[in-house]
C-alpha cells in the first residue's frame, strides 16, 4: 500500500527533479499527464511545441486520479496521457528550465499540473500554483528518494491526498 508524503518546489529544484522522474521511471511509471494551456484565440507557440514534441509519445485518454479540478468531485476524471520513458522525459524536461514547478503563464502557452502514474495509479502529482506536490510510494521507495536527495515532508500547506 503506498504511502504519502508531500514535495514542494525546493525539493525538486536542479538535478533533483530529473532524478526523480528517473527513478519513478526505474521503478514501473509508464505514463504522465500535464495540462497543455492557452490563451483563447491567441497563437501559443510554446504550447504548439510541447503538442508537436510529445505527439507521438501521446496515448488514448483515459481515467486517471488527478490533484486538481475546477469542481471538487472531479478529481477522478477522463485526461490526456503520454508515455513515460527515458525520451518522452527528455522531451519533458526540455520545457522546464527553471525546474518541474515553472511554466509561467504567458501568451506563448504554458503548462501545469504534471502527474506521473505507475499502472494506472498516481505516484507523482504535482500543483504548479500551490508550488507543492504529492508522492506516493512504499516505504522502501521513500528511502530510496531520500537518499537522492529529494527531501520530502508529511503534510503540505495547500493540498492534500
Amino acid at each position: 500500500m503506498p504511502e504519502v508524503r508531500y514535495v514542494s518546489e525546493h525539493s525538486l529544484r536542479g538535478t533533483r527533479g530529473p532524478r526523480l522522474l528517473t527513478y519513478l521511471l526505474q521503478r514501473g511509471a509508464d505514463e504522465f499527464t500535464i495540462s497543455v494551456l492557452a490563451l483563447a484565440d491567441t497563437p501559443a507557440p510554446f504550447a504548439d511545441a510541447f503538442e508537436d514534441e510529445l505527439a507521438r509519445f501521446e496515448k488514448p485518454m483515459s481515467i486517471r486520479r488527478v490533484l486538481t479540478s475546477p469542481a471538487p468531485d472531479d478529481l477522478v476524471r477522463l485526461v490526456r496521457l503520454w508515455s513515460f520513458n527515458p525520451d518522452s522525459i527528455e522531451r519533458l524536461l526540455s520545457f522546464f528550465d527553471e525546474g518541474l514547478f515553472h511554466s509561467p503563464a504567458g501568451p506563448d502557452g504554458w503548462l501545469e499540473d504534471l502527474a506521473v502514474y505507475r499502472a494506472g495509479e498516481l505516484v507523482l502529482g504535482l500543483v504548479t500554483h500551490e508550488r507543492e506536490g504529492v508522492l506516493r510510494l512504499t516505504a522502501e521507495e521513500f528511502g530510496d528518494v531520500a537518499a537522492l536527495d529529494v527531501p520530502f515532508e508529511h503534510s503540505a500547506e495547500s493540498i492534500s491526498y
